[in-house]
């Protein structure tokens, strides 16, 4: 996982209308629950998103206003209980100026996919 400074290579490419990201959202502890052919053959680093899995997502939300134009999107692919989560955080984290503004689901109705988009400076 590249530290949140070697990101920085990307401003030149910004402002951005758009970020999608099908980050690792694992929480840690169910690493272990994995079907084996996913513990098999999956990198744990591409999975395992620490604690309740959001460590990379924060990471993203965190950088996302340096990238975005104002109004510019960020789609994330997360695990079910992430909506809960990723909403709290963004409230918590007002200076952002990001909304969590959809949550889409999958094919079995589970909440997987979020639309997060900045406003404001």
């Amino acid at each position: 996982v590249p530290s949140v400074g070697s990101w920085t290579h990307l401003l030149p490419w910004g402002p951005m209308d758009l970020i999608v990201s099908n980050p690792p959202y694992v929480f840690h502890h169910d690493m272990e629950q994995l079907a084996p052919e996913i513990r098999s053959y999956e990198d744990p680093v591409a999975l395992d998103g620490g604690e309740e899995g959001m460590d990379i997502i924060t990471r993203i939300l965190t950088l996302a206003p340096q990238f975005l134009k104002d109004s510019g999107s960020i789609f994330l692919e997360v695990e079910p209980r992430h909506p809960e989560l990723v909403s709290n955080w963004l409230q918590s984290h007002s200076d952002l100026c990001l909304n969590l503004v959809a949550i889409h689901r999958d094919f079995c109705g589970r909440p997987r996919f979020l639309h997060v988009q900045r406003s404001g400076p």
